[in-house]
């Protein structure tokens, strides 16, 4: 018979189990008992348990092993830094030191600005995993730009295990429809949203103030009031905004206000200009940064976080990124490409006189011009992508089948070519039937080029490839364009030379995309990507990138090219930048670079992306591309404006390199992810356990802390009974004195992160030896000391106490700073969460509709009660301090 409170032996799945009720009806006796290990209460039959008996007889290396070996994981998963257990991850120094440098107080807002390729996406995702190991965040908001939304997913389940909803416009009514909810953003605690889809709309041409209103409302209202505890923007620097009113920089403000903790990831967080700076840094922390004059270093750096490319090491403290060879390949037309000169001039010119027009009548016609633009791109990219367009163009003109739609300035150097293309195409004409007639003559010349002989471009790009391709079959070559019809003139010549080609660009969806990489990494020997189709991407198992057209801004190049020289790189790197000789583009190119290369050098920076990535330099480079082509001598006179700029840039740049420079010294970060291996350690733990159960087992591959199985041995309760018998164990290859070692568990409640274990030695004379338990807990763990298990014995009741005494007497001091530590994250989780309650309680004071404000007031309010009486009852201490381990250790 047995009575509450035994330990008690579960005899269907072997497990000790506690029992909590005992309860007999008309002469059946049964049990209602705990499981610790599953976290469970449930009944059992009187013939379903035993007694646990006096001398097991069952104790065997792995046994101690296991139990070792468990303790050591419940110390990481209680103490260390749990993101390294993300599977697949192995924090390099730099990421190791953002996490660390986060997490060191609690006021988690941050700039996380490294500089392009070293992995802003991985230390945004290991802190997320903290933060939840920790139990301070559950629900989280990515907002990133559309081309990056199936890259962050991917990062977030592949190497974190964290499952994201990705919410784009067009789900909306299915997840109502689902979840008979109008909330939709608080259905999922974890979402990925593209900026764009959910950025305020100030006006939409035929559109009312209502359903402006009502967009907004589905939109960026609706995600803004949804609760969140960390919300994450990537590529940041695009919410500062060429002003407060852009609505980016709106959805920015709203976002970043709306969430206790907050992440902003941009390689460029200053780019010399000082204003979109600070609107950024107000992001954060709007008290601190009142003015521009708030922008000094001091102020500045506990906000942000930031290591260049050069001081970045590997875990072994060599240099992480391998030598770039960048080789321009200059085309020239001979009389092979005489219909394709021409068909460049006579666009240019066409473009050029439109251009002046349209400027003159600027705030009517930002439509237009970016048609202009997108003609120009075209006619240097290839005959088809030009000759496509202006077709489809041309059947627009002469239907008048137009689309009118308001386009700001600055809205126009955020368009993407080619996911705006075909509204750019039914853009209104200045003049229909002029229009028309020009581009009649020009689509007949672009007919008699492709006719006449292939793209001058294409014969040194195949040669490039035939040359790659035939020292290594197995090379990976990434193809960037600018156009679809571009990518798919490519992709049949290539076809057709027996070569492998895969596609990506911007229109693809999630589950095409992953296919297409997933295809090229696999058995493509060429991936043939537009700009908008590869942003994200990270493809270091490739190293040749062929720029088969050139971006005005160079910066974009410089993207292009980051997608494999990145983290992980294992080769040099190989580029090659294609361009037609005999073009204003070449021209204007050349003066360029030659004057950024002498303002670089003046001024000691040495990377483009110091001073170029900002929407200001878009807008000036197109400009000074535009004007040059109608006026090809005077290409130093229209860079006049472009090169003060950039001087001015630079200039400030390099005053206020300084201010986001971050001081450090990666070194004593090298390695340190090498001294407990948990991964491996959570496969061997699983191994030990079968074998001593006698069972026979293959290790899982891939176990991770989130594992129903690892969870369960977690939680599995290994106290020992004071009347069990304890092995005697020898330690092969180890001296060490005769004695008693266990292991202690101190618990203040029933979450991991409120646990500890703690290894202890003393000696058969009862002497304490403080740092012998360490060192013998280590070697238990070590594969090249064997373990003899060779007996075992009763131990009186009188020396199990004495033993527990010492124990917990050499383990006060851990507890109290346990106790310290658990108080005061109990109240800094308290704070964040009232903090984040009070800005959705002043948010639903806003709500115009009565009765709607009353409800979600009254409800907030609940919310409010109800995490308050939980922080009153979390800060409640319930220690224990049990055995683990009690083992007799020979000489």
């Amino acid at each position: 018979m047995f009575s509450t409170g035994d330990i008690v032996i579960d005899q269907l799945k072997e497990e000790k189990v506690k029992i909590v009720e005992r309860m007999e009806v008309w002469g059946f006796i049964s049990y209602k008992v705990y499981n610790p290990s599953e976290d469970e209460i449930y009944k059992l039959a009187e013939d379903q348990i035993r007694p646990i008996e006096e001398k097991t007889g069952t104790y065997n290396e792995n046994y101690i092993k296991y139990i070792s070996l468990l303790g050591k994981i419940k110390n990481e998963v209680s103490t260390g830094i749990l993101s390294s257990l993300a599977s697949g991850i192995i924090p390099l120094p730099h990421q190791k030191y953002v996490l660390n440098r986060a997490l060191r107080d609690n006021n988690i807002r941050y700039i996380l600005a490294d500089e392009v390729g070293l992995g802003k996406t991985i230390e945004a995702g290991l802190i997320i995993k903290e933060l939840k190991a920790r139990g301070i965040i559950k629900r989280i908001l990515i907002v990133c730009p559309k081309g990056l939304v199936t890259q962050w997913n991917l990062e977030m389940s592949e190497k974190f295990n964290e499952k994201f909803h990705v919410i784009l416009p067009e789900d909306h009514k299915t997840i109502r429809k689902l979840t008979e909810n109008d909330d939709i953003y608080s259905e999922f605690d974890q979402v990925i949203s593209p900026m764009d889809s959910i950025k305020p709309l100030e006006k939409r041409a035929g559109w009312t103030a209502e359903r402006i209103e009502a967009h907004n409302r589905e939109r960026i209202h609706s995600i803004v009031h949804s609760g969140w505890d960390l919300v994450v923007i990537d590529e940041a620097h695009r919410v500062a905004g060429s002003s407060g009113e852009v609505a980016r920089h709106k959805l920015g403000r709203q976002l970043a206000f709306a969430s206790p903790y907050l992440l902003l990831l941009t390689a460029t967080p200053h780019n010399g200009k000082t204003e979109p700076f600070l609107r950024l840094i107000r992001l954060v922390d709007e008290d601190a940064f009142p003015n521009v004059k708030a922008i000094v270093k001091e102020q500045v750096a506990p906000y942000i976080i930031r290591t260049e490319k050069r001081e970045a090491i590997d875990n072994k403290g060599k240099r992480l990124f391998k030598n770039r060879n960048t080789q321009v390949e200059e085309v020239e037309w001979d009389e092979r490409h005489s219909m394709q000169s021409e068909l460049y001039s006579r666009t240019t010119e066409y473009v050029t006189q439109s251009y002046n027009k349209a400027k003159r009548a600027r705030g009517k016609n930002m439509w237009f011009i970016f048609l202009l633009i997108i003609m120009q791109r075209m006619v240097t990219s290839s005959t088809r992508a030009i000759r496509e367009s202006l077709e489809r163009r041309l059947e627009v003109l002469l239907k008048e089948d137009f689309r009118l739609n308001h386009l700001s300035e600055e809205d126009l150097y955020e368009m993407e070519f080619e996911e705006n293309l075909d509204d750019v195409i039914q853009t209104d004409a200045m003049n229909v039937r002029n229009e028309a007639k020009e581009l009649q003559e020009i689509v007949e010349i672009a007919k008699q080029a492709e006719f006449q002989y292939m793209d001058a471009k294409v014969e040194p790009f195949m040669n490039i490839v035939d040359e790659l391709l035939g020292k290594n079959t197995n090379q990976k070559i990434i193809v960037f364009t600018e156009f679809v019809a571009t990518q798919k003139y490519l992709s049949e010549l290539l076809e057709k030379q027996g070569f492998t080609t895969s596609k990506l660009n911007g229109s693809m969806g999630i589950e095409e995309r992953n296919k297409v990489l997933e295809d090229f990494k696999t058995e493509s020997q060429l991936l043939i990507s537009t700009d908008a189709g590869g942003e994200g991407l990270n493809l270091q198992f490739a190293n040749v990138v062929i720029n088969y057209d050139l971006p005005w801004n160079p910066m974009k190049i410089e993207q292009r090219i980051g997608r494999v020289d990145r983290i992980g790189q294992q080769q040099d790197v190989f580029i090659y930048n294609f361009i037609l000789k005999d073009t204003v583009e070449n021209r204007v190119k050349t003066v360029l670079e030659e004057k950024l290369s002498l303002i670089l050098e003046e001024s000691g920076i040495d990377k483009y992306s110091d001073v170029l990535d900002s929407e200001f330099s878009e807008m000036s480079f197109t400009d000074a591309y535009l004007k040059s082509l109608g006026n090809p001598k005077q290409v130093e006179f229209f860079l006049k404006p472009v090169e003060k700029d950039l001087k001015t840039q630079v200039k400030n740049a390099e005053k206020f390199r300084d201010v986001i420079h971050e001081e450090k010294d990666l070194k004593p970060l090298v390695g340190t992810e090498s001294n407990f291996d948990v991964e491996r350690a959570l496969r061997k733990m699983v191994m030990y356990y079968e074998n001593y159960k006698g069972r026979s087992y293959l290790p899982i591959d891939q176990l991770s802390i989130n594992d129903p199985q690892i969870i369960r041995h977690l939680h599995q309760d290994f106290t020992r009974t004071k009347d069990e018998a304890i092995p005697v164990i020898s330690i092969e290859n180890f001296p060490n004195e005769e004695g008693y070692f266990s292991l202690w568990e101190i618990s203040l409640a029933d979450s991991n992160q409120a646990k500890r274990v703690i290894p202890v030695f003393i000696t058969k004379e009862m002497i304490l030896r403080p740092i012998a338990g360490q060192k013998i807990w280590e070697t238990i763990l070590k594969e090249e000391h064997p373990i003899g298990v060779n007996g075992e014995f009763d131990l009186k009741q009188e020396l199990f106490q004495k033993i527990e005494d010492m124990a917990k007497e050499v383990s006060y001091d851990t507890f109290l700073e346990m106790k310290n530590a658990f108080e005061k994250k109990k109240e800094e989780t308290y704070r964040k969460y009232l903090y984040a309650l009070e800005l959705r309680i002043d948010a639903a004071r806003n709500i115009g509709i009565e009765n709607i404000r009353n409800h979600k007031l009254l409800k907030l309010m609940r919310e409010k009660e109800e995490v308050e009486k939980e922080y009153q009852t979390g800060l409640k201490v319930f220690p224990e301090f049990k055995p683990l381990l009690l083992i007799y250790l020979e000489g």
